[in-house]
């Protein structure tokens, strides 16, 4: 008997939650990555946004990364649809 975390529905749910995380971080890591350089605030503020910005954008690669590597070790191998 399969799992559910097996089955395509599941298995491609996790991996959309998991594009659409990576997605709004990496938007929002872009957004105070852009705030950063616009000088508005005082240099202190700015860099703290520039490295709050920087580790969201690395933060969304991993989980992006995490997401496509769920995806391809959760499919069925060929030995499993012969049963």
């Amino acid at each position: 008997m399969s799992s559910i975390f097996h089955s395509r529905f599941i298995r491609g749910f996790i991996v959309f939650m998991f594009t659409g995380v990576a997605l709004l971080v990496g938007i929002y890591g872009l957004s105070l990555l852009v705030e950063a350089f616009d000088r508005h605030g005082s240099p202190g503020g700015n860099a703290i946004l520039f490295a709050l910005s920087l580790i969201l954008l690395v933060l969304a690669s991993f989980t992006f990364i995490a997401g496509v590597v769920y995806w391809t070790r959760s499919r069925p191998s060929p030995e499993d649809n012969n049963s």
